[in-house]
């Protein structure tokens, strides 16, 4: 067989199989932004603020969440979210996580320091990050 032909259908193949993981993809994003909107409606109901949403198409798709906490966050509701959506995996894990990163809100006890935000990167392995910032920034910003 000419050496043309082999490539030819080697890089048919290729393409096919590109295409398909590019429809593949596509699924998993729509599945996650539908959860991610959903999770999204049910933290601000819960007393968090969305500070801003970044959206990474990648196989999984990267997705950064920044909340905005202050004093109306709801524990309650939080383990009601996690009981009422038990069949919804991005939404319990990251709620789940919330309650345990809620309860160390007061770990740090620098009188200095209060929690601006909450970041959130749903990867592989979820992440959470608690950040802190300076109360004297804030005062002299006002």
């Amino acid at each position: 067989m000419p050496f043309d032909v082999l490539n030819k259908g080697k890089l048919s193949a290729l393409k096919d199989a590109t295409e398909a993981v590019a429809n593949f993809g596509m699924e998993k994003a729509q599945e996650v932004l539908a959860e991610i909107n959903l999770l999204l409606e049910l933290l601000q109901s819960a007393g968090y603020g969305v500070g801003s949403l970044d959206f990474e198409l990648s196989l999984p798709p990267k997705v950064t969440i920044k909340l905005k906490t202050g004093p109306a966050v709801n524990e309650e509701k939080l383990s009601a979210i996690v009981r009422d959506h038990a069949d919804k995996k991005v939404v319990t894990t990251i709620v789940s996580s919330m309650i345990q990163a809620n309860r160390l809100r007061s770990s740090v006890t620098v009188e200095t320091l209060e929690l601006d935000e909450v970041q959130i990167e749903l990867t592989t392995a979820p992440k959470i990050t608690l950040q802190w910032k300076s109360k004297e920034k804030e005062r002299a910003a006002a």
